[in-house]
């Protein structure tokens, strides 16, 4: 399989097809790794990391922040760096370098997540295989048993057994049984699961923490101190009492990034916490603001805006464009057919040129 990535894109397309994109919208997607894993890994995965993977003749490595080669272009496919290792594809199998490139974990995986808490989800080879979590080195710390897992946050892991979903502590112990249909990740100290009457929030132990008197249809993660939800009437926001601080209204919404949210209306645009329009709906897409600007799409082309100004602050057009993490950006130039990846810095110069 070819290695490609995977924007996450933030917003539902409607209501009734809420439950099929909740995962492109609220979930973190596997930049580089193997596309059927599902939760690939936290939201601050290049946060803070100096290398960053890049294809060259069908071979990947990673360069520097400044745009010098790191690890040389010898594999299949990469991954970003997340807590000092990165996965690599060797054949159809994966394992894990660290930041001086060396290999760390030998492939031996047909599905390996970023590590988050210590800890990362994997599945071997075998058609068979089920998920479980090793550490950095290596070592098998909660033996594979899940059909499905997802990336640990706040000390719990989201866990699929027999169709149904609960989580797991960093020591393999089963916290919150398996009996939701669906379930998010820990943040701010709750999670949202899908029970028979809809969804609902809970803590740590499992005891409910906002259980609506109105039915939510979809349910996302709380980001400073606002969590988007959807009902019949449309997208908004809940407070961390379960009380509707933005009323439905929107087609789609995204969490709150640097007191700011995007939302849908009939084009896309930002607000507030207090849900006043910050920067005016005209954006056809539009990602998170990180480090004060955010990637937005004019027709076919993507390009940044600032926070500050809300106006265009990079005079450069790409096929795709990812958040800034540590001063640069991930682009992409070329299409659908063939994408080539490449780095800018906050002046929109390239510090990798695009190649693939």
């Amino acid at each position: 399989m070819a290695t490609t990535t995977m924007s996450r894109n933030i917003f539902a397309i409607s209501l009734p097809m809420a439950r099929l994109v909740a995962w492109a919208m609220v979930a973190p997607a596997l930049m580089f790794a193997s596309c059927d894993f599902i939760g690939g890994g936290s939201e601050e995965a290049r946060v803070n990391s100096k290398m960053h993977p890049v294809e060259i003749d069908g071979q990947w490595g990673f360069v520097s922040s400044e745009g010098r080669i790191a690890v040389v272009p010898a594999y299949d496919g990469a991954d970003d760096f997340s807590e000092g290792r990165a996965a690599v594809q060797v054949g159809l199998d994966w394992g894990y370098i660290d930041e001086g490139g060396n290999v760390a974990v030998a492939p031996q995986y047909r599905i390996a997540g970023r590590f988050s808490e210590g800890l990362a989800a994997v599945r071997g080879s075998d058609l068979a295989a089920q998920y479980g979590f090793i550490d950095i080195f290596g070592n098998e710390v909660i033996p594979a048993q899940f059909d499905l897992a997802k990336p640990f946050s706040e000390g719990y892991a989201a866990v699929r057994v027999s169709g149904q979903w609960g989580f797991v502590s960093t020591n393999g112990t089963m916290v919150v049984p398996p009996t939701y249909a669906d379930a998010r990740s820990f943040s701010d100290g709750m999670a949202a699961v899908e029970g028979v009457d809809g969804w609902i929030y809970i803590n740590t132990t499992g005891a409910v923490t906002i259980d609506p008197s109105f039915a939510i249809e979809f349910a996302g993660d709380f980001s400073e101190g606002l969590a988007a939800f959807a009902t019949s009437n449309g997208w908004g926001y809940l407070d961390r009492n379960g009380s509707p601080a933005i009323s439905p209204q929107y087609e789609s919404a995204a969490q709150f990034s640097d007191g700011l949210a995007a939302v849908r209306g009939e084009l896309v645009g930002y607000i507030d916490k207090a849900g006043r329009t910050v920067i005016p709906m005209q954006f056809r897409e539009a990602r998170p603001f990180s480090e004060g600007y955010a990637a937005v799409r004019f027709n076919n082309r993507w390009t940044y805006i600032g926070q500050k100004s809300g106006t265009i602050a990079i005079d450069r057009e790409f096929y795709r464009a990812e958040d800034f993490e540590g001063g640069v950006a991930r682009v992409f130039t070329g299409n659908s057919e063939s994408e080539n990846v490449g780095y800018i810095d906050k002046l929109g110069s390239y510090v990798w040129y695009p190649t693939n």
